[in-house]
């Protein structure tokens, strides 16, 4: 007869289960945070890869449009020579949404604007703001370079 001390059973404890349970966890948990911020960074890459298309499109239109462009000053609105909705032609997208055309006060300066960014996002875009040319008002190709507490982000284009 065998005793029942000497009989060793193979398998885990509960200890053991409840370790590995807890060891996944911190792991998933880490796992989280970094694809939070993986996802962030995809949005922000893809909002400066849509203003740049913006911008190569704006100047398509200029391009196509040169002498009335340069006859009327380059310059939006209602009583300018194009608007968004001309511009976005260029894109086979006329519905784009959160992207436009805008200028300021200085005729044939122009800006490609969006809005709204999250202050996730806003974080990643101000990180990259001064290499891509991002900035946070519209008020001169010298504006001030974008920073994280803005929810709209401008391009220079002309």
């Amino acid at each position: 007869m065998k005793n029942n001390r000497s009989i060793k059973r193979r398998g885990f404890t509960l200890v053991e289960l409840l370790i590995v349970i807890v060891v996944i966890g911190v792991l998933s948990a880490m796992m989280m945070l970094s694809s939070t911020e993986a996802v962030s960074s995809a949005k922000a890459s893809n909002i400066v890869s849509n203003l740049r298309n913006w911008k190569t499109a704006a100047l398509a239109w200029y391009a196509d449009h040169l002498d009335t462009a340069e006859a009327s000053g380059f310059s939006l609105g209602s009583t300018g020579t194009v608007t968004s909705k001309d511009v976005a032609r260029y894109l086979n997208s006329e519905n784009a949404p959160g992207y436009e055309l805008v200028g300021n006060n200085n005729p044939g300066t122009w800006f490609v604007k969006y809005s709204p960014v999250d202050s996730v996002v806003a974080g990643k875009l101000a990180g990259r703001a001064k290499s891509v040319g991002l900035y946070s008002t519209n008020s001169s190709k010298d504006a001030s370079i974008f920073t994280s507490d803005k929810t709209e982000v401008y391009m220079y284009i002309r």
